[in-house]
C-alpha cells in the first residue's frame, strides 16, 4: 500500500484559513489537520509544533506581501511616482492574496514571537528588514533624511493606506475599482505631510 503525500503549501494553506476563520487561539493541531484533510500526523511530521505552524504559515504571507513591494523599481529620479507604484503593488496584493491579507490582519509577528519558536526567532526577528530598508531609501529620496518621522509617513502611505483602502472590499467581497484609482492621491497627500 502506498503512503499518501501531502503538500506543506496546502498545510500552511489551511493553517492560514483556520487562523482568519477563528483567530489565532482557535487554530489547533487537530482543526488545521481537519481543514487540510490530513492525519495529525502529517503535520507533527513537517512541523514540531503549532507554533512552528503558524509561525512559517505567517512568514509565507508576510514575504509573499513584500516581494510585490520590493518588486517594484524604485527611481531616485521620480521617488514620488515610485512611492505611487509601491503602494499600488501593495493594494494590488491585498485584492489578489485575500486569505494572506487577512492572515496578517489575524495573527501579529508579536505574538508569534511570544511563542517558543526555536531557531525560527531569528527569521521572525529580521523578515521586514528589506522593507524597512525600502521604506528608508525612499524617505531619503522624497525628504533628504530617513528619521524615524518621514520612514513612519512612508510606511503610512505604502503599506497601512493600501491596506486599509483594500480592507473594506476584503470583508465584503465587493471590487471596487474607484478605490484604486484615487489611491495614489490618498499618498500623495500623506507623503506631502513630510
Amino acid at each position: 500500500m502506498s503512503r499518501q503525500v501531502f503538500s506543506t503549501d496546502a498545510i500552511l494553506d489551511a493553517a492560514r484559513d483556520v487562523v482568519v476563520q477563528r483567530g489565532a487561539r482557535g487554530a489547533t493541531v487537530e482543526a488545521i489537520a481537519r481543514a487540510a484533510g490530513v492525519p495529525v500526523g502529517s503535520i507533527y511530521h513537517r512541523f514540531d509544533s503549532l507554533a512552528e505552524l503558524l509561525a512559517r504559515t505567517w512568514l509565507r504571507a508576510a514575504q509573499r506581501s513584500q516581494e510585490r513591494a520590493l518588486a517594484v523599481p524604485v527611481s531616485p529620479e521620480e521617488p514620488l511616482a515610485s512611492a505611487e507604484a509601491v503602494a499600488l503593488a501593495m493594494y494590488d496584493y491585498c485584492l489578489a492574496e485575500p486569505q494572506d491579507t487577512l492572515l496578517l490582519d489575524a495573527l501579529g509577528r508579536t505574538e508569534l514571537l511570544n511563542m517558543d519558536l526555536g531557531a525560527l526567532r531569528a527569521q521572525l526577528e529580521t523578515v521586514n528588514e528589506r522593507v524597512e530598508a525600502l521604506m528608508a531609501t525612499l524617505a531619503r529620496e522624497l525628504y533628504g533624511r530617513a528619521d524615524r518621522r518621514t520612514r513612519d509617513l512612508v510606511l503610512l502611505a505604502l503599506v497601512d493606506l493600501p491596506h486599509g483602502f483594500a480592507q473594506r472590499q476584503l470583508a465584503s467581497g465587493t471590487r471596487t475599482p474607484a478605490r484604486r484609482e484615487r489611491l495614489p492621491a490618498a499618498v500623495r497627500a500623506v507623503l506631502a505631510e513630510g
